[in-house]
């Protein structure tokens, strides 16, 4: 295990975003929170891929070059040797954009690189090409000079390194919240767990939320009347208030606008670094399963998609789509903008079934505005989301008796079911098709079940 006195460049970005951060992550390296969810693991594998890709563009180099000096680790992606002995430093970044981390990243790597003795004359950044679409994968990745762009970075450094070493000899720190808590993975540690902390509001940017604590008012319900907020963060003072559901008059007239028969759906997608199929784009959203409860004059079916195998799905999955949304009505979602962006996909990849599939776009309708603009239950935490929603308002649905959970999780399943290279039994493939179909139907379940709560609740 690397020495606890030792900054690597992933301690050294987590220092950047918070000390209190970086001390746990050195001082508690088996705790819970630590351990990579499934979006994560997900995530890491599409990167060994993009890296793997990456080194066959740079030949005749060294990969992941160990560079160490004094109490500094790091080790570069790509060192490419050129002339006279000098050397490029390639970062390689899964992503198709240059975020501030990346430059602090390859700023820290040049400065290791310089006290190791390595001389470096370009240092680069190797990231992914949004708009190259399969098969034509030369213009992959761009590169992108970085040596102007990170000098000011380079020459701040060493006090960077000067501060956290500090952090790591001493007590844990003080309070340090800022905007990249939403993406720490001790987020709870900090951030007051109470269902009607400010923390709870809906929307607040967290400088406000501190603002708040600081002038003394912690709880939703001691927020002065006079405060402007928004009319979700104004219904959820009102519950804190109440102790209580708050339910809007306007719930009544929510569903005027939607037309039987109603079609509940939900899409599974996975994502590759490095795309697969024919004029995809590296991240694009594949849909590989959907599932449907079709409810006609109250007589609900379910209908179900899952690919067969690892080939292209999305012709098969958007005609058995189009047949089974036949007939009009609207096409109920969660979060629609989801559903709405695989609609838009599938009719860009298949031009001939175009109009059918913009027809069921266009008939989308969404549940999760209905909820956050007419309600607010005490148990919500300042949250919409279904997997909150659903047991708050259906306490007899939940997805505990589930073997998968969570998208995340189903999206890592999907991608190994349809996509991995390890061989799977045809019992292991059975019980997994089993477990995503499951997991899938759950969620247009729980649509049916919250669409008819909230028709009881509106009378």
């Amino acid at each position: 295990m690397t020495d606890r006195t030792v900054l690597t460049k992933s301690r050294f970005q987590s220092g950047l975003a918070c000390p209190r951060r970086l001390w746990w992550e050195v001082h508690e390296p088996n705790a819970t929170e630590l351990v990579p969810d499934a979006q994560t693991q997900w995530n890491f594998r599409q990167g060994q891929e993009v890296t793997i890709v990456a080194r066959a563009r740079v030949p005749d180099a060294k990969y992941e070059a160990t560079l160490e000096s004094g109490r500094l680790l790091a080790r570069v992606d790509i060192l490419e040797t050129l002339d006279h002995g000098t050397h490029g430093l390639i970062e390689v970044k899964g992503s198709t954009s240059i975020k501030p981390e990346h430059r602090w990243d390859v700023a820290f790597q040049r400065h290791v690189a310089t006290l190791a003795g390595i001389e470096v004359v370009r240092t680069e950044l190797m990231y992914l090409n949004k708009n190259c679409r399969h098969p034509d994968l030369d213009p992959l990745f761009l590169r992108a000079d970085m040596g102007k762009e990170i000098a000011p970075l380079v020459n701040e450094v060493p006090q960077v390194v000067d501060r956290l070493h500090a952090v790591l000899a001493g007590p844990l720190p003080g309070d340090s919240r800022n905007a990249h808590c939403n993406t720490c993975p001790f987020h709870g540690r900090c951030w007051a767990e109470d269902r009607f902390s400010v923390h709870r509001l809906y929307r607040m940017k967290w400088s406000d939320k501190l603002d708040l604590e600081r002038t003394g008012v912690a709880r939703i319900a001691e927020i002065p009347e006079q405060m402007r907020l928004t009319s979700i963060q104004r219904r959820q003072r009102e519950t804190a208030l109440l102790g209580e559901m708050v339910v809007e008059t306007t719930l009544a007239g929510a569903f005027a606008d939607w037309v039987e028969p109603l079609v509940y759906l939900d899409f599974e997608t996975v994502s590759f670094a490095v795309p697969r199929f024919p004029g995809t784009r590296p991240w694009d959203k594949i849909p590989v399963q959907y599932s449907a409860h079709r409810d006609d004059a109250g007589a609900v079916s379910h209908h179900a998609f899952l690919a067969p195998n690892g080939d292209d799905p999305r012709r098969a999955i958007a005609e058995s789509l189009i047949r089974l949304c036949t007939g009009g009505g609207s096409v109920v979602t969660y979060h629609s903008a989801f559903e709405k962006g695989c609609l838009k996909e599938l009719a860009a990849a298949l031009p001939e079934l175009e109009a059918p599939l913009m027809d069921i776009h266009a008939r989308v309708v969404d549940l999760e505005p209905v909820i956050a603009h007419q309600i607010y239950h005490p148990d919500f935490r300042g949250s919409f989301s279904l997997k909150v929603v659903l047991p708050t308002l259906c306490p007899e649905l939940s997805y505990d008796d589930l073997v998968i959970r969570d998208g995340s999780t189903a999206q890592i399943e999907l991608a190994r079911l349809l996509y991995g290279s390890a061989p799977m039994s045809e019992t292991d493939r059975a019980g997994l098709r089993v477990a995503l179909l499951a997991y899938c139907e759950r969620d247009t379940l729980a649509m049916v079940a919250l669409h008819r709560r909230l028709v009881a609740l509106a009378k």
